[in-house]
């Protein structure tokens, strides 16, 4: 193995906060220097980015979008990018059509080139799924977001290539730091200062979206009440669809049992929620909030279509770390939730099974290590 210091670019949209703790880490590598080609923000999105922090690191670039947002073209430096860098890790997004031609051309010139990318499309579009597969074949390097994501593209036919699943995650050392903070008896207070005490709380957190489908939880909660009185749901996120959910549950009459909480981004401010709460409830596709709560110790509840969630689900087993419903049901979605909240030892066993995974399997000082090992093998080998 080589002892330079080895030169490395990224492609990709935007970095955002939840990718803090990552590039924290690899920014600050003695043996690795990176830099990041990215827009500063994404139509659509409104997670907050963190570019400014790394000025050394990162270079913004402009890009054009069309097809509401679906197609971007991003005005990459590309003889820069050809010539400067030991490897390149491109994004993975067919969508992206700069990246597209960009990693194709590496790949044709015989320049060290890794494809960062989704194994495959998670909810369903199974056009973009064969474009990235077909797409995919032409690199040698694939560096993908899970190990089962490894596992799928053998089973695809990805014999001669080299895989490495980088068990996407989040920062579980700056969680555990603020939770240490947190003892017991100052939750304890916190939560009697706002009247939680005494109660079963739930919780969710994302956008207010019709995508994410709070609508079910709302419907699914003048069974449970019924079972669960003292049932309470913290609901943090802020969107289009509030003022729809609120119409809802007042109907349904269930408003006093939600607390809605708006957007919170700072962990020091997520954190006596999360650690006052039982279940983490998500109808919807679920991600990287799934590592979240995994990270607090908390039990996932998500629906049975694991096709539909993102690559994060492979962190998920039915029983082991929550539980699943029955897609788009909210009476399967009510039954599943009284149950393990009339069921205390098993909650505590999955809070045990949860922390154990986000803290040995999937964090970002994993993936900062997969990161290294790729890059050192396509360099390298």
């Amino acid at each position: 193995m080589q002892n330079k210091k080895l030169k490395v670019a990224i492609t990709t949209n935007i970095i955002t906060t939840y990718r803090k703790g990552f590039y924290d880490r690899l920014f600050s590598r003695p043996d690795i220097d990176v830099t990041v080609y990215c827009q500063d923000y994404m139509p659509g999105m409104n997670l907050l980015s963190i570019h400014k922090q790394y000025p050394r690191n990162i270079k913004i670039i402009k890009f054009i979008s069309a097809k509401k947002e679906k197609i971007v073209w991003q005005f990459l430096p590309w003889k820069e990018i050809i010539t400067k860098y030991d490897v390149v890790f491109i994004s993975g997004n067919p969508r992206v059509l700069s990246d597209v031609v960009l990693g194709t051309l590496l790949r044709l010139m015989g320049k060290r080139v890794v494809l960062w990318t989704m194994a495959h499309s998670y909810r369903g579009n199974k056009l973009t799924e064969n474009i990235r597969l077909l797409w995919s074949r032409i690199f040698q390097n694939i560096f993908v977001y899970t190990d089962k994501e490894v596992e799928y593209l053998k089973e695809k036919g990805f014999r001669n290539h080299y895989i490495l699943g980088m068990n996407n995650g989040l920062d579980q050392k700056n969680i555990d730091s603020i939770v240490s903070k947190w003892t017991e008896e100052k939750t304890t207070k916190w939560m009697e200062l706002n009247d939680y005490q005494n109660k079963k709380i739930i919780i969710s957190c994302a956008r207010l979206e019709t995508k994410n489908n709070f609508r079910l939880v709302i419907e699914a909660l003048p069974k449970i009440v019924q079972k669960i009185p003292n049932l309470l749901w913290f609901l943090i996120g802020g969107g289009d669809e509030e003022e729809n959910l609120k119409k809802l549950a007042s109907k349904l009459r269930v408003e006093k049992h939600i607390v809605f909480l708006g957007a919170i981004y700072e962990e020091e401010k997520l954190a006596p929620y999360f650690l006052s709460s039982l279940l983490f409830i998500h109808p919807s596709a679920i991600g990287l909030s799934l590592l979240h709560a995994f990270g607090y110790g908390i039990p996932v509840i998500v629906h049975e279509q694991i096709n539909l969630h993102n690559p994060e689900i492979a962190a998920f087993e039915d029983g082991f770390t929550g539980k699943n419903f029955k897609f788009n049901d909210p009476d399967d979605l009510a039954n599943v939730i009284i149950t393990l909240l009339n069921n205390p030892n098993k909650i505590n066993q999955m809070k045990r099974n949860v922390q154990k995974i986000a803290r040995e399997q999937y964090n970002v000082d994993i993936m900062v290590n997969r990161f290294i090992q790729m890059a050192n093998y396509a360099t390298y080998k």
